[in-house]
């Protein structure tokens, strides 16, 4: 071992070893220590800091720093502070400094010892941090959790007049599919300095998350928000498209608004602003709705009646309604188009637009689907055991997107032709434009084709592509949507498309079905034009099996000069002008004189 050090020597190797700048100044502020960390953290040499005021303290920061060595030297034992210093060459020093007054062998103060250290990377740091907790770094609007904080803050105030406006961009995850992250980014921080231009000043405006953003404005009331909400949204969509990489994007936002309330959490507004959104967007896209309780009674509903749709199957409380359709040339039945109707326990009897949405978004429509088309194959061969009239008759099953990508759709369709013994060409399978938009819907719709079906495409007329839909795939039947049909007797437009459609239907050779006929002069027009099928409310409104028991009894096929005056009452079916008011969706209603029952039928080995 070499020489133990002496006590000053040890002192001297750990001051000018020592990583952190110490310094020591007398009573009088006069520098009588100064280490080689002290020279590298403020520019300032030994010789120029001894025997002189610290160099680094600048005519700002001299009253503070008297002020902390009048503290040390009255007796604190030890300060701690955060300042900032100047360097030599001028720039600010964050500095974290601790000062410890030094006694004489007396016991009195003499000097003040200083310890700085740099802690200008770990204040950015935090700095960092904080803007990142407040702010959004792709848009540079608040945070969500920022904007959260705001929003408690609102409602603490014993007089909250505040609102939530949540909104996001239709469509924008077809932008990032085809176009890519990148274009995508670039488009959210256009729109958010759009928002941020059109929003009131005083109103704070976040990103929530992906495409989602929120605005907090300021003192609105319920006479006043939907003014307030409207002028935002015009001025968004007359801004015009957004131009990304040479490209134009149109944007337009949903949203839905709720008013602060000072009993609430900010949790729940938010939430109500969101639910009224989905709202809007159910609606119809580019649109905003403003949160009330009757729409938070329709969401509590809406969630019940999902958790409850995956036992609807096996508690059998689906039934099947069947709707006929009549050859408009000589009044013979032609078929008939199932539909289903939920017989639920405690709200009675639901038409499909009710449930099918929810069914669609929870997964269960695949099997609801599937128990409908065997039902309909069950009952056409029940007719077909039954009614001799029934050996041609054509029964028409509808489906669903989801269904339309299941891998296992052909399988269901083709069992169920051979369980029940059904010619392929009495199965109609009808599908949407909005089906035909689905993944694999070609593929789907090839395999379907492959096994001897009819394909026919439903609503016509009511997508974007109706002429593409044509072109693409290939189709037995065409039917003419409901809201076509329904202005034949007033509007020359109206007329103008069912003209239009039906010479596009012969052309292509399509059989073509009128749905949606509820008068005799929407009849006799359809029929003039040639217009080979119809279903409508004037016909017969959809009813149980027995409903169409009674038609293929009948000896003689509808005469419907006589129509005005027939009335066929099998207990679901009623032929004649209906006076009741008609809603969108015609095959969602049910005659006031059925009464549902379920179809037991026999199942073939």
């Amino acid at each position: 071992m070499g020489p133990e050090w002496s006590v000053d020597e040890l002192l001297q190797a750990v001051i000018f070893g020592s990583p952190l700048a110490l310094y020591v100044v007398d009573e009088a502020g006069l520098v009588q220590l100064w280490n080689p960390a002290c020279e590298a953290l403020f520019g300032w040499s030994a010789a120029e800091a001894l025997g002189r005021r610290l160099p680094f303290v600048g005519p700002e920061s001299v009253v503070e720093f008297d002020r902390l060595r009048r503290r040390v030297l009255a007796g604190k034992s030890v300060v701690n502070v955060q300042r900032q210093r100047r360097h030599r060459d001028g720039h600010s020093i964050e500095l974290s400094i601790s000062t410890v007054p030094l006694h004489d062998r007396n016991g009195a103060i003499r000097s003040v010892l200083g310890v700085s250290q740099d802690v200008s990377r770990q204040k950015a740091a935090e700095a960092a941090l904080l803007r990142e907790a407040h702010f959004d770094g792709l848009t540079g609007l608040l945070s969500r959790r920022r904007f959260v904080e705001l929003l408690d803050r609102s409602l603490a105030r014993r007089r909250c007049r505040d609102a939530v406006v949540y909104l996001d961009l239709d469509n924008f995850k077809d932008v990032n599919d085809t176009h890519g992250h990148g274009i995508g980014d670039q488009l959210l921080a256009q729109f958010a300095e759009r928002l941020r231009a059109v929003v009131r000043e005083g109103d704070a405006v976040a990103r929530m998350g992906g495409d989602e953003f929120a605005v907090l404005l300021r003192e609105v009331g319920p006479r006043t928000i939907h003014r307030v909400v409207r002028r935002i949204f015009d001025a968004l969509v007359e801004a015009g498209p957004v131009v990304v990489g040479g490209r134009e994007f149109v944007v337009r936002p949903s949203g839905g608004a709720a008013l602060c309330r000072p009993t609430g959490s900010s949790q729940h507004v938010l939430r109500s602003a969101d639910v009224a959104m989905y709202e809007a967007k159910r609606g119809g896209r580019g649109g905003f709705l403003v949160f009330d309780q009757l729409m938070q009674d329709a969401v509590v509903e809406r969630v019940e009646l999902e958790a409850q749709l995956g036992q609807a199957v096996d508690r059998q409380q689906f039934v099947v309604f069947y709707q006929p359709t009549f050859a408009l040339v000589d009044g013979r039945l032609t078929g008939v188009e199932a539909l289903i109707r939920w017989q639920h326990p405690d709200l009675g009897l639901l038409p499909p637009g009710r449930f099918i949405h929810l069914a669609e978004a929870n997964g269960s429509i695949i099997e609801i689907g599937r128990w409908v088309l065997r039902q309909a194959c069950a009952q056409l061969r029940v007719w077909q055991d039954t009614h001799p009239a029934a050996s041609s008759l054509r029964m028409s099953v509808n489906l669903s997107p989801a269904q339309l990508r299941s891998t296992e759709l052909t399988c269901d369709v083709s069992e169920a032709l051979q369980r029940f013994g059904i010619e392929p060409r009495l199965l109609q399978l009808e599908v949407t434009e909005t089906v035909l938009a689905a993944d694999g819907a070609s593929e789907a719709l090839s395999q379907l084709r492959s096994l001897g079906v009819r394909l026919a495409i439903d609503d016509f007329g009511t997508g974007y592509s109706s002429l593409t839909s044509l072109r693409r795939f290939t189709f037995d039947t065409l039917k003419i949507d409901r809201s076509f049909v329904a202005g034949i007797d007033t509007s020359t437009e109206d007329r103008a498309i069912v003209v239009a459609t039906l010479s596009l239907s012969h052309a292509l050779g399509l059989q073509t079905v009128a749905e949606g006929v509820n008068t005799d002069g929407q009849r006799r027009f359809l029929s003039d034009l040639g217009c080979d099928e119809a279903q409508g409310f004037l016909l017969g409104r959809p009813g149980a099996a027995a409903s169409i028991d009674a038609l293929l009894e009948a000896t003689e096929p509808l005469r419907f000069n006589e129509l005005r005056r027939a009335s066929i009452d099998a207990g679901t079916l009623r032929l004649g002008v209906s006076d009741a008011p008609l809603d969108d969706h015609t095959r969602c209603s049910t005659p006031s004189s059925v009464s549902p029952t379920r179809v037991r039928v026999p199942v073939r080995s």
